[in-house]
């Protein structure tokens, strides 16, 4: 995943090499950073992000120890100076230029998340079995379930923003079209 603006270029991937406590981690030319806020230790189930920042006079790179269940597709937002990373269950807002983490929040979800959304209103966050609405301080507003995961077997799209609404199919390929208060517009 890349995000730009005009102070930054990022980009996130999944670093397969990564071991907590090892000294054989991969060496890094630029200035590396490790966060890993749940304290995860070598035989933790966990997954490492890795987060390359470019702030065009200087690059270095954030090793973001996390759930296992972390994803390196939609896991992000680039707010100005602020990097909006969502590992499963976790929420973890990294200010870029002094390389702190500057907000953790624990969601109350059930099921794997896959993607984080800005909408007008907060945020969306795409999950297995929930659609979550965040405010702008990621204060819980509503969840819509449907009758099975959010995942399709028919190649159809299972999870999709529109500008007023969210389109979601399924593993039942049944179809539930919300709004962004959380009220089913359409299903099928």
């Amino acid at each position: 995943m890349n995000l730009r603006n005009e102070k930054c270029q990022i980009e996130i991937k999944i670093d397969e090499t990564y071991t907590v406590e090892s000294r054989d981690n991969r060496y890094y030319d630029i200035i590396f950073i490790i966060f890993n806020p749940n304290n995860y230790t070598h035989n933790d189930f966990y997954k490492v992000v890795s987060i390359n920042v470019n702030l065009l006079n200087k690059q270095y790179s954030i090793a973001l120890v996390g759930d296992y269940y972390s994803y390196d597709t939609d896991c992000a937002l680039l707010d100005n100076i602020v990097l909006t990373v969502l590992q499963n269950d976790t929420i973890t807002q990294i200010d870029v230029i002094d390389r702190k983490i500057v907000n953790r929040i624990k969601l109350d979800c059930l099921g794997c998340n896959y993607g984080i959304y800005k909408v007008p209103t907060g945020y969306i966050i795409y999950g297995e079995i929930e659609i979550t609405m965040l405010d702008m301080d990621f204060n819980k507003n509503w969840s819509f379930s449907g009758k099975d995961i959010f995942v399709s077997t028919t190649n159809k799209m299972p999870f999709k923003l529109k500008e007023n609404s969210i389109c979601l199919y399924d593993f039942q390929d049944n179809y539930y079209e919300i709004n962004f208060d959380g009220q089913l517009i359409s299903k099928y």
